[in-house]
């Protein structure tokens, strides 16, 4: 399947900043399952100065620093990406390991450090009291690692109601357990939670899903803006994608941009502005099958 983004971010200050520094995480890399077949980026008004570097993740991303007066910033990336079938996708859930033994796989020296830092707390994703019982009404003993994270996607996507506005980046995972509202990144942050408490390793994914839905499906919550989902380490596939906010196994619909313990790591945009009173920011994103145009209305 074949995509193309165009994701733009206008800030609009309401009084002329002087000075900005940015990191944008926008930047899409080859992945096993997902080829960049262009990126381009624009940046109005034209920065002082800019470079592309690469994170502690392996993420790409952009810095520049605007160092005159101006009253808007904008922001725009777009990529056309294939991505590709995942292994995963014709593995029978039942058939991968029990997920006690991933866990104590987990703590032996076969698996590397970079695998390990995934199943620590972090800023967003946090044990916080009642989410590791949470967990294991889906990790029940014995069962298969597939099958439960399944189950658990399964589960928060029908006690959880996406609720956009009710939370923002700065809600805590508590607030988000207690009401069970909130949106795919609060769902992402809750999920990885749940499985890192009881010693699993699991990493935030963010990226985007295709905007429009294939004739005659439902279309996907989450559309239109960026997206946030979960991976999981199982030895032998690596890291499996589930997307509770959608209670999807991830296919070929998922655009993955940049990896990292949580939103934090990878947040789109994010800065220092010299400025005074208020900004406001503005998200445009659209996601468009390019083997599948829609039909346009007459």
């Amino acid at each position: 399947m074949n995509y193309h983004v165009n994701h733009i971010t206008d800030y609009i200050y309401q009084s002329p900043a002087s000075l900005c520094h940015n990191v944008m995480f926008q930047v899409p890399t080859d992945l096993p399952f997902q080829r960049v077949r262009e990126f381009s980026y624009s940046i109005f008004p034209d920065p002082s100065f800019e470079v592309v570097r690469s994170d502690f993740f392996e993420n790409k991303y952009i810095y520049f620093s605007i160092e005159r007066t101006h009253k808007k910033l904008t922001v725009i990336a777009e990529s056309t990406l294939e991505l590709l079938r995942p292994n995963w996708m014709d593995v029978d859930p039942v058939s991968t390991s029990p997920w006690e033994e991933v866990v104590e796989w987990l703590k032996s020296t076969d698996a590397m450090n970079d695998i390990r830092q995934f199943y620590l707390e972090s800023d967003h994703v946090k044990f916080v009291e009642g989410i590791r019982e949470y967990a294991l009404q889906s990790f029940t003993p014995g069962r298969p690692i597939m099958e439960a994270m399944l189950n658990l996607n399964n589960r928060i996507f029908n006690d959880f109601k996406f609720t956009p506005g009710f939370t923002d980046i700065s809600t805590p995972i508590e607030e988000v357990f207690e009401h069970k509202k909130g949106v795919c990144q609060d769902f992402a942050h809750f999920s990885l939670a749940c499985v890192r408490s009881i010693g699993l390793a699991a990493r935030y994914m963010s990226g985007y899903i295709e905007t429009l839905p294939p004739p005659g499906k439902p279309k996907l919550i989450g559309a239109d803006a960026s997206h946030a989902w979960t991976a999981i380490y199982i030895p032998g596939l690596e890291w499996v994608e589930f997307d509770a906010t959608n209670n999807l196994l991830v296919s070929d619909k998922h655009l993955r941009v940049a990896v990292g313990r949580d939103f934090a790591d990878v947040t789109p945009l994010k800065g220092i502005v010299y400025s005074s009173g208020e900004q406001k920011m503005k998200v445009s994103v659209d996601v468009r099958n390019l083997d599948n145009p829609p039909i346009e209305a007459i």
